[in-house]
């Protein structure tokens, strides 16, 4: 929601006029979270994060727009993946969609491709080794001229901007390490056997989807019962 409400409100203000920028993001971030005015603590935890984040924001921005021509928003992509005949025999095509928080396109053609995360984005080797494959798989959509009203161009970078507020307010990671290809190329890759193991009717779901994360907040996990398998102890078999 930020870069859009930035980009629209004013997000090309020249540099010495930030302010302006910070302060008509704020006054729209506001109007949002006045919608939770039945929860005080949730206005009140962000209020003061959202300040911060749009001083960072409106001061950085200048730096972000340097040589850069085009910039889209909260933009639908779509890619249609067509399997080789021997991994993929009997699938239909499979149809890739996304959703880009921002891509800029530069005067050169060249695309950046960001995604704003509040919490920790992935680090770089989870990005590499296809643990954490949005932004490649983004990548491949924007290559291939998949997003709307976006002309397809090489990506030049993967960057997430962690974006909550505390200290430091703002963060830029680039996670593409200037060799985009090769990460889409295992994102497709990973995603491609996906779509092969799971078209087999066989192939089951597993409970637990990714070890070492909490599913406390899994509106699904009870039906596993995942917690009364894997307490242990005798088998009553």
């Amino acid at each position: 929601v930020l870069d859009l409400i930035y980009i629209r409100a004013d997000g090309g203000n020249p540099p010495g006029r930030e302010n302006v920028a910070s302060a008509t993001l704020i006054e729209i971030a506001n109007e949002l979270i006045d919608e939770y005015s039945a929860h005080p603590r949730v206005a009140a935890f962000w209020r003061p994060r959202m300040q911060r984040f749009a001083d960072w924001f409106a001061a950085t921005e200048k730096t972000r727009r340097k040589g850069v021509d085009q910039i889209m928003v909260e933009i639908k992509g779509e890619l249609e993946l067509f399997l080789d005949a021997e991994a993929g025999a009997g699938l239909k095509p499979f149809t890739l969609t996304a959703r880009a928080d921002r891509i800029d396109r530069h005067r050169d053609g060249s695309l950046v491709i960001y995604d704003y995360k509040t919490g920790i984005p992935p680090a770089a080797k989870a990005v590499e080794l296809g643990k954490a494959p949005q932004l490649p798989l983004e990548a491949a959509i924007a290559e291939a001229g998949g997003f709307e009203r976006l002309p397809p161009g090489p990506v030049l970078d993967l960057i997430y901007i962690r974006a909550d507020g505390g200290n430091p307010p703002g963060r830029e990671v680039n996670v593409s390490k200037s060799d985009t290809a090769s990460l889409i190329k295992t994102a497709i890759d990973g995603l491609s056997s996906m779509i092969v193991r799971f078209d087999i009717e066989e192939t089951p779901y597993r409970a637990v989807r990714r070890q070492g994360f909490s599913y406390d907040y899994d509106d699904y996990a009870h039906l596993a019962r995942v917690q009364e398998w894997s307490r242990g102890g005798k088998d009553d078999g």
